[in-house]
């Protein structure tokens, strides 16, 4: 599974030879809104923006868009219960879609929905471990991938009872140079379901207790340093879901 941390900007030219594109950069280019008159133009009338009700002009003014047409915004206010339908729209206006994964506590209120919000990839199986390799593309973008024997997975993981899950670190020829794991984090901390998190000693090997004593969706990312840099780099995955079996 490819996820960029951070969306790159498309070139104003291209070159003759060009590289695969990824979904994000399509994403963007395809986005109706790029500028500020653009948005005033959709503000003139009825909009995918309207859910937001009162958080509207909180919003609006969140919004900063690049030179070419990248836009900043604050995702804190997507949290609110929308649906996934109507974050998918609000998404799809400033190319952003494809980060659909991120907004996973939004409202599952019809099929659509659930679709919207489901893994693109099969969970990984919680018996065995999970092989993750991290990858820098020529832009110094970061790339998650996971599998288990050989077979690509999404990261995350389904719990039917307590269990240990673990994370093998595989670095490849193209990944951050010395990178290990030193921990992980909670992306939203009143709904963690890991009680411990240990890392071994060379960095390499990750596992997450869970107890199973609650059920829901837990968000994790892996903290990860390197040689090439001085900073932590967070990973967006991965969800740790508790099933509830009753």
């Amino acid at each position: 599974m490819r996820i960029a941390l951070m969306a790159s900007a498309l070139l104003a030219s291209f070159p003759l030879a060009l590289s695969a594109a990824t979904q994000a950069e399509i994403d963007l280019a395809m986005a109706p809104v790029k500028s500020d008159a653009e948005l005033q133009l959709l503000l003139a009338e009825p909009s995918p923006l309207e859910p937001l009700g009162q958080s509207l002009p909180a919003f609006i003014n969140s919004l900063v868009f690049g030179e070419q047409g990248l836009v900043k915004l604050d995702r804190r206010l997507l949290q609110q219960p929308l649906s996934a339908s109507e974050v998918y729209r609000i998404l799809a206006l400033f190319g952003w879609q494809s980060r659909m994964a991120e907004f996973d506590q939004a409202a599952q209120l019809s099929q659509t929905d659930s679709l919207l919000l489901r893994p693109r990839l099969p969970y990984c199986d919680v018996s065995e471990p999970v092989v993750l390799s991290v990858t820098l593309d020529s832009a110094r973008q970061a790339s998650f991938h996971y599998s288990q024997q050989g077979v690509e997975c999404s990261g995350d993981v389904m719990v039917s009872e307590p269990a240990v899950i673990t994370y093998q670190l595989l670095n490849l020829e193209d990944s951050p140079a010395g990178l290990k794991f030193v921990g992980a984090a909670f992306t939203n901390p009143f709904d963690g379901h890991i009680d411990r998190v240990e890392v071994s000693a060379d960095g390499l090997t990750l596992q997450l207790h869970d107890s199973m004593r609650n059920t829901g969706t837990g968000k994790y990312q892996f903290l990860f340093s390197s040689e090439e840099s001085p900073l932590l780099l967070a990973s967006p995955d991965p969800q740790v879901i508790n099933k509830d079996i009753k």
